[in-house]
């Protein structure tokens, strides 16, 4: 996952806080970071280190049966003064099991992105 950022979401032009809503099927839901936010100025990029992830999921699937999966992933910038503003949001369609994808969440004028990695493998238990 990779977070980058062109505009100055502040109004002092200090920095933008960032963070990750996920909404999944029926009442599952997660935000990342699940306390705080991801700090960046303008040109600044923001890169994990290590595999995170936004969402998991166990999902038991029967043999030559489609199963997909629909997640809902928003990018908001917290403001102190108003109500946090929602830079992008979009609905994915996974089937399960898939192949690696990556993909790019962005804003409509695209000066904020976000590459995401959406991973759907088969586990046997």
């Amino acid at each position: 996952m990779s977070l980058k950022t062109l505009k100055d979401y502040d109004i002092f032009g200090w920095r933008g806080e960032f963070y990750f809503k996920v909404d999944g099927p029926k009442v599952f839901k997660a935000r990342w970071p699940n306390k705080g936010t991801i700090k960046l100025q303008r040109n600044q990029e923001f890169t994990s280190k290590a595999d995170m992830s936004l969402w998991s999921q166990f999902k038991t699937v029967r043999v030559d049966k489609p199963a997909v999966e629909n997640i809902k992933v928003i990018l908001r910038e917290r403001d102190h003064l108003k109500k946090d503003y929602t830079v992008c949001e979009y609905e994915y369609e996974i089937k399960l099991p898939s192949k690696t994808e990556y993909v790019v969440l962005q804003d409509e004028k695209e000066k904020t992105k976000a590459k995401l990695r959406i991973q759907a493998t088969r586990t046997r238990y």
